[in-house]
């Protein structure tokens, strides 16, 4: 079996398709994913308008996601400096920073949880943002004293590639347990967000909350496409190219998204005069003081919520199942296919259908896209009613 990593090879490290922000700078990945970060923010500035009631801690999970940004910067100056590797390539640098998505989807919906199920302390929880900012303190650490502390190599195991199987021999950059679980689990959470984010219209009666879960599926197609091109031992140039591509629409359908919730609660364009911060005028009724208002969500049936333990046991099963299934199962199903370079075909299905499936099944909760009816994108200020 070949233990050479791809890039060692003279594949990716000729081509200069790189896996972090920090080390695409020059190609269009790094064009996609940096012009990416201005929609985000546009999106962080309209989901936190105070007339969306957006659940605190499920804002503080999205803007959350900038401190895997800023961190894959120094991520992949390590992989790349220290191995000459790209950061896919070197197990415990990437898995520490790709743990933080996983951190950062938690948080997304527990506060939505929080919201539907009527518990504001945890929509709006401070120990989950301290285990969080804790969870970043670990991994900062982690990318600090991993090699002059610990000494660790080029294709050492995130956490020591605990719950490995004594199997099968596989490339050198094959990612570990512990990393295929961080992968996995990020994919899981972040459906499951989408699904409380389309519950979350009904129990607050705006259906441009909907719009969210539209918004977030470009977001999952880009995450879909790190998977696959972790599959394939990251041999598939394009499918880089495809996840930053997804990346830049994603942010900009999210921003499209939360603009459209914010008008529809309100949001002017006057809201981005700087006057109004030290004036008021006679006779306007003073303005509301932002916060999250539980009364204003209206919370959903017990029997329709599934436990809190049974959800962790699910997401835990799925996200096992799928970690052993694609480390150990491409080997025994097909490993001449996925050690394969030429493999395109093969690697366009494995992204194609997740994303059908999971867009289908949106839109068949659709009954206005069903019926031809396009949403309308609210360039004005609309009532909840509309759709």
């Amino acid at each position: 079996m070949n233990q050479q990593c791809p890039c060692e090879s003279g594949g990716l490290d000729e081509t200069s398709l790189l896996a972090a922000f920090s080390d695409q700078a020059g190609n269009i990945n790094g064009v996609l994913f940096q012009g990416s970060l201005p929609a985000y923010l546009l999106f962080l500035y309209f989901l936190g308008y105070r007339g969306n009631n957006t659940p605190p801690l499920t804002f503080f999970g999205f803007a959350f996601l900038l401190a895997f940004v800023l961190l894959t910067i120094p991520a992949g100056i390590i992989s790349k400096s220290s191995y000459g590797l790209i950061l896919a390539d070197s197990d415990w640098v990437h898995g520490s920073a790709e743990s933080l998505l996983t951190c950062t989807n938690i948080m997304i919906v527990l506060g939505f949880r929080g919201a539907l199920t009527g518990n504001g302390d945890l929509a709006d929880n401070k120990t989950a943002r301290n285990i969080a900012f804790a969870w970043l303190g670990a991994v900062i650490l982690t990318l600090a004293s991993g090699i002059p502390l610990f000494g660790f190599q080029a294709h050492t195991a995130f956490l020591g590639g605990l719950g490995a199987l004594d199997f099968e021999a596989e490339p050198v950059n094959a990612l570990s347990i512990p990393n295929w679980i961080v992968h996995w689990s990020t994919v899981f959470e972040f459906l499951f967000a989408m699904s409380l984010a389309w519950r979350y219209a009904d129990a607050v009666k705006n259906p441009k909350w909907k719009g969210l879960t539209w918004g977030m599926l470009p977001s999952s197609i880009s995450s879909v496409c790190a998977l696959t091109f972790h599959i394939f031992y990251n041999q598939i140039p394009w499918i880089l190219t495809g996840q930053a591509l997804f990346t830049f629409i994603g942010n900009a359908t999210l921003a499209l998204a939360a603009y459209r919730i914010a008008v529809s609660n309100g949001w002017t364009l006057m809201e981005l005069d700087p006057r109004r911060l030290f004036t008021k005028e006679e006779g306007v009724k003073e303005e509301e003081p932002a916060g999250f208002d539980i009364a204003k969500v209206s919370p959903e049936d017990a029997s329709q919520i599934t436990p809190g333990p049974l959800l962790v046991a699910e997401i835990l099963f799925l996200t096992l199942t799928f970690a052993y299934g694609t480390k150990y199962g491409e080997l025994v199903v097909g490993s001449g296919i996925f050690q394969s370079p030429e493999s395109s075909f093969e690697a366009a299905a494995v992204i194609a259908v997740p994303v059908l499936l999971v867009a289908s099944i949106i839109y068949s909760q659709s009954p206005d896209l069903k019926s031809g009816e396009m949403p309308p994108l609210a360039l004005a200020p609309s009532t909840a009613k509309d759709n």
